[in-house]
């Protein structure tokens, strides 16, 4: 499944929407920066990871999730 782009962007959106109408400047960027990190993992968590190789015992392929 790929990476949910529509979803982030509507997170991020919302996040800065939301610290607009914050007061206090120097908690908004710390609160700022913890929702946006929780956004970016989740983001990352949406998709597969896909990898192909070779080694010395032949091809491999696999699939999995960041978690």
């Amino acid at each position: 499944m790929p990476l949910n782009d529509a979803q982030f962007i509507d997170k991020v959106v919302n996040l800065q929407t939301e610290m607009e109408t914050k007061t206090n400047r120097a908690s908004a960027k710390v609160e700022y920066a913890q929702k946006l990190l929780a956004a970016i993992k989740e983001y990352l968590k949406s998709g597969d990871v896909a990898i192909t190789g070779a080694s010395n015992q032949g091809a491999f392929t696999g699939t999995g999730k960041i978690t």
